[in-house]
């Protein structure tokens, strides 16, 4: 029979540190404003891409 086990520490786990939660209202505010400027232009893409971005996609699904 095999015995296996897990490691209580993750050694593939980074510093803790870098992983703190964003406490900074106006870097929430500077997103929402950032995302407020491009949803037209994400939307406009998603409604009526180009031929070019049509072409990429189908050479790629026919790559796979």
């Amino acid at each position: 029979m095999t015995k296996t086990s897990t490691s209580k520490t993750n050694v593939n786990l980074q510093n803790h540190s870098m992983f703190q939660p964003r406490t900074d209202i106006e870097s929430d505010a500077e997103i929402d404003l950032f995302y407020d400027q491009i949803k037209s232009k994400l939307d406009r893409l998603a409604k009526n891409p180009q031929d070019e971005t049509i072409n990429k996609i189908l050479a790629y699904s026919r790559s796979k």
